[in-house]
């Protein structure tokens, strides 16, 4: 699993007067791959190989994907296409004709967009993208990256992006036993599964986990992460009221306790 990092895509990043900017990640290893105005969907296929083409003098494109190899290879009526390839990480997912030429060419289901349910207007909500960092693995089996804040007064899933499900437990992360009970009994209650499906292992940093699922489809991870994240922030606010009511009443309970100073006025 590689080393995950979030990218803040800034205004010098997008282009002018764009009102919707689209976020591409390699369905392989879920890094970024490219930024661009162009909504993939829409943009012309090719009947050889069914890459969509982005046309750069009419779209914005911001590369965050390295130079791979170029290849040749056989088309029909006996023409030699050359392809300049662009790999996230050893794997292609786009390419050009021509290496410093306009067109850019995504290979087909090799990228995927991603935007939080968050972040979609509640009118225009229909069917939201799993996040990259939930995923297939190789063995058929749900992957979910989670970044873990421990030593927190609380349990619950505080954010869901791209990247990572951010989780906090009340244990701390040295104490490996303690931390990984409390985990899997939060996950397994949060995804509806038995501590016998769950497996945690390690991920890219010191804070990371990789959580592995049985019997569960990205998706149905995904809603059921999604909707204890909207729990865990419903309780936040109460919590945050409650105090606020608290600190209210000691307040005025302190006024009250105030001695009065007659002042004669004259």
């Amino acid at each position: 699993m590689p080393k995950r990092t979030t990218q803040t895509y800034s205004s010098e990043d997008a282009p002018d007067n764009a009102e919707k900017i689209y976020v591409y990640y390699c369905r392989y290893c879920g890094e970024h791959a490219f930024i661009t105005d162009a909504l993939l969907e829409s943009m012309p296929q090719r009947k050889t190989d069914r890459a969509r083409v982005i046309d750069t003098a009419e779209h914005h494109v911001k590369l965050k994907v390295t130079p791979g190899a170029v290849k040749y290879l056989k088309r029909g009526d006996g023409k030699v296409e050359k392809q300049f390839r662009y790999n996230c990480g050893a794997l292609p997912v786009l390419y050009k004709s021509e290496e410093h030429g306009r067109y850019i060419y995504v290979m087909e289901d090799a990228v995927s967009s991603y935007a939080s349910a968050e972040d979609i207007p509640v009118e225009t909500k229909g069917e939201v993208p799993v996040p990259p960092c939930i995923q297939t693995n190789k063995d058929g089996k749900v992957q979910i990256g989670i970044d873990i804040e421990d030593a927190s007064p609380r349990v619950g899933i505080v954010r869901i992006n791209a990247d990572e499900v951010g989780v906090e437990v009340t244990s701390t992360t040295s104490k490996t036993q303690e931390f990984q009970e409390e985990l899997l009994e939060y996950v397994g209650k949060v995804l509806k599964l038995r501590i016998t499906q769950l497996q945690i292992q390690r991920g890219w940093s010191n804070r990371s986990r990789l959580l592995i699922c049985q019997d569960i489809t990205p998706k149905e991870a995904y809603e059921r992460l999604y909707y204890a994240m909207v729990e865990t922030k419903k309780n936040t606010i109460a919590a945050a009221l409650q105090q606020d009511k608290k600190t209210a009443r000691e307040e005025q309970e302190q006024i009250t306790k105030l001695p009065i100073i007659g002042l004669n006025c004259r």
